[in-house]
């Protein structure tokens, strides 16, 4: 569902509670973590991998029992333990080149974490901006969203996937669909040869799609004026109220009134220039 988080955010109720432990909650939780990387269901190592990455410098107590990890069998594992040293050490050196290498592991890294552990990554896995384009083509729908999402995190610096990006609108997949245009979004102003799809997004079958492409051209700004009458149409739908009219999601209604509202300030800002 369309949310004001991003969808790979960790959950910000989490994020709180981590904040408000106390230094002998955390030691405990951290020590529990740390019990759960010898655990034979290798699940159960990538998600104690990816909680102790969430508690950064506070997890170094850590670092020995991930690093003793680093010749797991399990790729998948070898990813989240190499992503949680990042996190904790802070150098992104340890785990960027593996999971690049990991996107073309199709045999031993289960799909979609090669992409979800560079997403975590943020603009610093912008070095594999080509690998995750080659992604959203992969036969797997989970390797297509989930590299979309990557190239979302990383943002501005994701300028170069927007044509690749904007193939995806169309994808057969609902879940690449609207991962495509969070990514276009957060991209930015560059991702302004995608409007014209955007606008055709606008009347998706999916919520989240829609929502997303109208966040996304109202984040794109002055060149996604175009779209404004699109969006105007479907604000006066949603405030008719009548039968059978199109946009019936009140999330993606609000996204249309923050959309314009941005992209009408935008106008009137070019017009006393």
């Amino acid at each position: 569902m369309l949310t004001e988080e991003d969808p790979l955010k960790e959950d910000p109720l989490k994020e709180d509670s981590l904040k408000k432990d106390t230094l002998e909650v955390r030691r405990a939780r951290i020590e529990a973590l740390v019990a759960a990387l010898a655990d034979a269901h290798v699940s159960v190592v990538w998600n104690a991998a990816r909680e102790l990455a969430r508690f950064g410098t506070q997890a170094m107590s850590a670092v020995p029992a991930l690093e003793a990890l680093l010749s797991a069998g399990d790729a998948t594992s070898v990813i989240w333990v190499r992503y949680a040293l990042t996190k904790i050490t802070g150098d992104v050196q340890i785990s960027l080149p593996y999971a690049i290498a990991g996107l073309a592991d199709k045999q031993r890294v289960f799909p979609g974490m090669a992409s979800a552990a560079l997403a975590g990554l943020g603009a610093e896995a912008a070095p594999a901006v080509p690998a995750l384009i080659s992604e959203l083509s992969d036969k797997h729908p989970d390797n297509r969203w989930a590299a979309a999402g990557a190239l979302a995190n990383i943002g501005s610096a994701a300028a170069g996937a927007v044509p690749a990006l904007t193939q995806s609108l169309t994808d057969t997949d609902e879940k690449v669909r609207w991962y495509a245009a969070w990514a276009l979004g957060e991209i930015g102003p560059a991702s302004a040869p995608a409007v014209p799809a955007l606008i055709d997004a606008l009347y998706d079958a999916d919520d989240d799609v829609r929502g997303y492409a109208v966040r996304a051209l109202g984040k794109i700004g002055p060149a996604a004026l175009p779209a404004v009458p699109a969006l105007q149409e479907l604000e006066k739908s949603a405030n008719r109220e009548e039968e059978n009219e199109f946009e019936e999601n009140e999330t993606v209604r609000a996204e249309v009134v923050t959309a314009l509202e941005r992209l009408l300030t935008a106008a009137h800002t070019l017009s006393c220039l």
